[in-house]
């Protein structure tokens, strides 16, 4: 379930193209080398930026307040989009391993057309679409069901979108 509103998503669609597509390009070139520098292959990259990318596609761009979007992702996709955090937090932290991957992001974060990022910043954008796409309360499987069903917002609806919208706000998303 993604936030209906596209802020949320508009705050972090530089993602796909920008950052996670060039990760790819840079990965792919540097295959012959065969020594792992990225930790990832490009497919990886260019997936999870991919994902980003429809999700910025699905969210209407005049989503209005209370409506939610349903959207199937499956889970190839969502490992994708862990594997590349899990590499974004490790770049964040300062591993050494990914000295690589932290002097493309410098030059991307650099270039004068790219919104002004830190890795840590990137980081902690592709953990708020992580954050929405895995977020496994029982609530959202009552507001799936009455979107589904197309019933009423009873008071059981509107309580489990507000757990669903605190943890959205919890994970520093836009709704």
């Amino acid at each position: 379930m993604l936030p209906g509103r596209p802020g949320w998503i508009r705050d972090v669609a530089y993602l796909g193209d920008e950052v996670l597509e060039s990760l790819a390009v840079a990965t792919a070139a540097s295959a012959y080398r065969d020594d792992n520098r990225y930790l990832l292959p490009a497919g990886t990259y260019r997936t999870a930026g991919l994902v980003v990318e429809a999700l910025a596609g699905v969210v209407p761009g005049d989503g209005g307040p209370g409506q939610v979007v349903l959207y199937a992702l499956p889970a190839w996709k969502l490992e994708a989009l862990w594997d590349v955090l899990l590499v974004l937090r490790r770049t964040a932290a300062g591993d050494p391993e990914t000295d690589v991957v932290r002097e493309t992001l410098d030059i991307l974060c650099g270039h004068p057309f790219m919104p002004a990022r830190t890795v840590q910043q990137i980081a902690a954008d592709l953990e708020k679409v992580v954050s929405v796409l895995t977020l496994d309360l029982p609530a959202v499987t009552v507001v799936a069901t009455a979107v589904v069903l197309g019933e009423e917002r009873g008071e059981a609806v509107v309580d489990a979108y507000r757990a669903i919208t605190a943890a959205w706000t919890a994970a520093g998303v836009r709704h």
